[in-house]
Order: structure tokens, then sequence, then C-alpha cells
């Protein structure tokens, strides 16, 4: 259930009442004997990963989003990129969202990087002439060198966030999604990526971040959503945010988060 009727402005997010859960598969026979009586594991419940989650994130604001591993960030992230149907309530995003939220996701695996570049810019809507006019800077951002002429199978995890990161950060977002990207890589690449999504603020771009890394939130983000079993149990300004968090998981003041 989307937001389409909304009258929404480039940028502007929504989430209203917004649940979704996932079954979780039983294993009907894991053991010998299990097959043999031909018995069957009992169905589990299914697992919620938002529960009537309401958030509204204005044109322009950075927003982190943290809580522990399960609490529903990666799925509040799917959801708004269109990957993850909601069950109830309503969702919408305003403009272009560009989202990076796993290694390899949208790669072709057969493909080389500089063809996978090609590929991820036909799927935000660039034509082959507006891919080849970012080709150069793309390719360059990434430092990939001549790797980015061979299949991207034999890429390692950083080398994916670096192409993936790289093509993201040139297109004309208005809403971007990250989840974890700086959690891989060298710290000068880290830096890299800072430092251009800096650019992107400035331009006016929506920016949501899931990290377990404190000082990536309070560089990126002036408001902070703590999430805890698929519900919103803050919002507000960064600083109080993270104090928050660290008082749920009961930790002390300063502790580093990832």
């Amino acid at each position: 259930m989307s937001a389409g009727g909304l009258d929404l402005r480039p940028g502007e997010i929504v989430l209203r009442g917004a649940s979704r859960s996932f079954s979780i598969r039983a294993d009907n026979a894991s053991t010998l004997k299990g097959r043999l009586l031909g018995r069957r594991a009992p169905v589990p419940a299914p697992v919620p990963a938002l529960a009537g989650v309401d958030l509204e994130i204005a044109p322009g604001e950075r927003v982190g989003l943290v809580g522990r591993n399960g609490a529903g960030k990666t799925s509040t992230l799917r959801i708004l990129a269109g990957i993850v149907p909601l069950q109830a309530g309503e969702v919408g995003c305003g403009g272009l969202v560009v989202a990076l939220l796993e290694f390899s996701a949208g790669f072709s695996r057969d493909f080389s990087g500089r063809e996978n570049i090609y590929l991820q810019g036909a799927l935000y809507g660039l034509d082959k002439r507006g891919i080849e006019e970012r080709m150069d800077q793309i390719i360059e951002f990434s430092e990939l060198g001549e790797f980015i002429d061979i299949p991207v199978k034999t890429y390692s995890s950083g080398m994916f966030v670096r192409l993936g990161f790289s093509i993201v950060a040139h297109l004309d977002a208005d809403v971007l999604l990250l989840d974890e990207v700086l959690a891989v890589g060298d710290e000068a690449f880290q830096r890299k990526c800072l430092r251009r999504i800096s650019e992107q603020i400035a331009a006016g771009v929506t920016v949501v971040l899931v990290s377990h890394d404190a000082s990536a939130i309070e560089r990126v983000c002036e408001r902070v959503v703590v999430m805890d079993t698929g519900r919103v149990v803050f919002d507000g300004p960064t600083d109080e945010g993270l104090s928050f968090y660290r008082s749920l998981l009961g930790i002390e003041e300063g502790t580093v988060l990832r």
C-alpha cells in the first residue's frame, strides 16, 4: 500500500501506520528421525519488522536510523526504496530515490564494473548519453583502476561498496538511502564518501543513513530515529538520540557503538 495519492514534494518521505512481518520457514524434517516418522516442526509465528511506524521527513533533512540488530532499520530502508511492500499502512517518497543497501545488490555479477555502471544508470532512468557524461567521474571516484573492466564477481565487499557508492553519488537523487556503506573499506575512502554526502546535502538531497558508527551519524545527520522491535522509540536531535540509544543498550556515554 503506497502513499501514491499524496502530493509529496521532491525529497519528502512519509510512513503512516507502516507494518510488515516476515514468515520464518520451518525445517519440517531436519533429522533422520523426523523424516522417518514424518513429523513436521511447528510453524513459527511471523516476525514483525515494522509495527505501525509513523515517520515524516522533510526535503533536505539528514536522518540517522539506529537500533539493535533486528530493530527494523534495514526493513524500513527497503520499504522506502520500494524493494519490500507494506502489508498495512502507507509509504511515499517524493522524487528520485537512490539506494545503496547491500554490497552487491542490483549488480550483474558476470558484467564488468563499467558494464554495471551502464546497467545501474539505466535502472535509474538515465539514457546512454547521461551515463557516459558521468562515466569518467564515477570511475575516478571509485579508485578501482583496471578492475573497472573485469567481472564484478571477482570483487571484494570493499570494491562493491566503492563501485556502488560511486554510482549513486553521481546520480541526481532527491532521496539517498544508505545502509552501513561506510562500515566497509579503508578510512580514506570513508572520508571521501562523507565529503561527497556533504556535497549532496548542500545541494538539498534528503539522506537517510543506517549505521552503528556514531561518528558517521554525528557528522552526517541532524536528526536521529531510534528503532526497537519494529517501532520508533525516539525521534529527535542527533546528540539526544545517540544518548537515548546508549541508554537503551545499557552502555556508558562516549562508548563506541559499532
